[in-house]
């Protein structure tokens, strides 16, 4: 028997950007192919959807979206900011209950995505400049200040929101930015410290404006030991700030789901052949039903690329379906 007749392959094979979801089709094509388990769903609604929304009176704060390279992060965050820009987007996400649970953020925000890294300006001006592009293609009639003359970086966010508001209402304002991780690791001591003293100003006035920020990371940054030398500034940073994890776990459904999905029939070939090894594999007995789910990929497979750090290139998804493709129309 081959394996292509015992797994519905679908692979994933192409890097997905942040800056896709700026179109329309492309934005309800990611919606609407984005997979996620029922723990993920429920990490999302209490670490993202309720530091979004704008209902309640909370302490709102920023969110970072941790996760490795290859794990769907910018997916994640391109299917976040199309529905909270477009509530039309609401019936193509698979999961319902999360569809269910975004209802509060959907369609409410004009969004703005930013991807940043290889580049050496301060974070201020970066953001800051895409701010003012954004707001020059919306009409909007603001002029950032000279940065040098600038005393209080939330009374500047305040200023931006309040040009914002005079053509949006009670519309909110999402700023989403990928490839964060990337740029923190070039910053030098001095350079870093002012760069997370805006990010904290921004979390911060998560809880007094309308603005909200989501920032994509590929490893958590608070308990980092290569940001060791700025400690101090990432723990109030961190106070501002809410992590979105894509675990192993949630990165093991998607393949599981989509990549390597199977129908009732094949799972039942698939352990009947599988029995035949369990007294070989430590553990597998237990965990029949999650070697069934993932074969023909050894569960521990994503476990070892998480823990690769020396290998940037390591796109979970991308290399799994390169893989599979490889073996495809062999026989088990």
């Amino acid at each position: 028997m081959k394996y292509s007749e015992l797994i519905s392959f679908k692979p994933i094979e192409s890097t997905i950007q942040l800056l896709d979801a700026n179109q329309e089709l492309k934005a309800r094509e990611l919606v609407e192919t984005y997979v996620m388990s029922e723990t993920m769903a429920n990490q999302l609604k209490t670490r993202l959807i309720d530091q979004l929304q704008m209902d309640e009176v909370v302490d709102n704060k920023g969110v970072l979206v941790v996760g490795n390279y290859g794990t769907g992060k910018s997916h994640l965050m391109s299917v976040i900011s199309a529905v909270a820009n477009d509530d039309a987007s609401l019936p193509y996400l698979q999961n319902r209950g999360f569809a269910e649970a975004i209802k509060p953020i959907a369609g409410k925000f004009e969004v703005l995505r930013v991807e940043i890294g290889g580049v050496t300006m301060p974070l201020r001006d970066i953001l800051c400049g895409y701010i003012q592009d954004d707001f020059d293609r919306r009409g909007i009639d603001f002029k950032m200040p000279d940065f040098s003359t600038v005393m209080d970086n939330k009374q500047l966010i305040r200023d931006i929101m309040k040009a914002f508001a005079a053509k949006y209402g009670d519309r909110g304002y999402l700023i989403v930015v990928d490839e964060f991780f990337s740029y923190l690791s070039s910053r030098d001591e001095r350079q870093i410290v002012l760069d997370l003293e805006f990010l904290r100003a921004l979390g911060e006035m998560c809880s007094k404006s309308r603005m909200r920020v989501v920032f994509g990371v590929q490893e958590k940054i608070f308990d980092n030991p290569r940001f060791s030398f700025v400690s101090e500034s990432l723990r109030r940073v961190g106070d501002r700030f809410s992590q979105v994890i894509i675990t192993k776990e949630a990165t093991s459904y998607v393949v599981s789901e989509r990549i390597l999905k199977k129908t009732p029939e094949q799972k039942a070939l698939i352990r009947e052949h599988l029995e035949q090894f369990s007294s070989l594999y430590g553990g597998m007995s237990s965990r029949m039903e999650e070697f069934v789910d993932m074969f023909p990929i050894h569960p521990a497979y994503i476990d070892v690329l998480n823990k690769a750090y020396l290998i940037e290139n390591r796109h979970i998804l991308k290399n799994i379906s390169v893989c599979i493709r490889g073996i495809f129309d062999q026989e088990v």
